[in-house]
């Protein structure tokens, strides 16, 4: 979630651990779970869209970006320190087969409520919009938000489909991986758990993917790039054996947030949502992604 620590970081929350551990646990925490700003834009987001989106302001006061009128519901839900025109190009290909899209600007970002973002207040976000708008056919989630489907899903957000794109399947290493690098001190590291437990509703490595098991009336695709720079494809490979019943596209050279804009990817994942088969347009793209059925 965190970006890159600045070298005096773990030397401040060291020292902070040993003289008010509590505290410094519970800043830690808040440090990691806040975007501070966005990813730029990809060139891709910036293109004229033919399709015009709807700004739209839904009751729990999350900002959202909507594409089509009618049809079934696809919520999509970007990633850490994204944007909801990430989906823009889904957008265009799912509006014309009959759905409407919406993408929730997510909890911390832009001018949705709240400082912070975890995977438990995008899925929250995700129940929410889904229920003020007449529940979701499918959900679709890029990194963060694509951890953030599948816990949608297990707190009850009865979707037939899912999608998750270059997702982390156990972000409760990442959360342990930013406190290793912060070398927390013992107490402040326990302040630090119980905060994301705390906030999670649950121990936080209950909502890894790779502890989700999905009912079988929930239908998963995993798309993942095997060059990914921020979440290593052993993330995808560990769901193969934890979603035995999913579905797995892989993609070779878009890294990690290409594979949204591309062609392939974006006619395979609609496949997938109308109830197709998966990979075949993908396989047209020597080179570029392969799939994995």
């Amino acid at each position: 979630m965190a970006d890159t620590l600045p070298a005096w970081l773990p030397v401040l929350f060291g020292a902070a651990g040993r003289v008010a551990p509590e505290a410094a646990g519970r800043a830690a925490a808040a440090l990691l779970t806040r975007p501070g700003g966005r990813n730029p834009p990809q060139p891709w987001e910036l293109e004229p869209d033919a399709l015009a989106p709807s700004a739209v302001v839904l009751g729990c006061g999350l900002r959202a970006l909507a594409w089509g009128r009618e049809g079934p519901l696809v919520l999509a839900q970007h990633g850490w320190r994204g944007r909801p025109t990430q989906f823009r190009r889904l957008a265009a290909a799912l509006v014309p087969r009959g759905y409407r899209l919406v993408a929730i600007d997510g909890p911390g970002h832009g001018v949705s409520p709240g400082r912070s973002a975890t995977p438990r207040r995008f899925a929250d976000a995700m129940l929410a919009a889904a229920d003020e708008l007449g529940g979701a056919e499918a959900l679709v989630g890029h990194s963060l938000g694509g951890a953030a489907t599948a816990i949608a899903v297990q707190l009850g957000l009865p979707a037939r489909r899912l999608v998750v794109m270059s997702g982390p399947s156990r972000a409760s290493r990442m959360v342990s991986g930013y406190a290793d690098q912060l070398r927390l001190p013992a107490a402040a590291r326990a302040a630090f758990d119980r905060w994301f437990d705390q906030h999670a509703g649950r121990p936080v490595a209950e909502l890894d993917l790779v502890s989700i098991r999905l009912s079988g009336t929930t239908e998963a695709l995993v798309v993942h790039d095997l060059g990914d720079e921020v979440i290593p494809v052993d993330e995808a490979r560990l769901l193969e054996r934890a979603w035995p019943s999913a579905r797995f596209l892989y993609t070779q050279g878009l890294g990690h947030r290409e594979l949204l804009a591309d062609a392939a990817v974006v006619e395979s994942v609609v496949d997938f949502l109308a109830g197709g088969r998966v990979g075949r347009s993908a396989a047209q793209e020597p080179g570029t992604t392969r799939p994995v059925e």
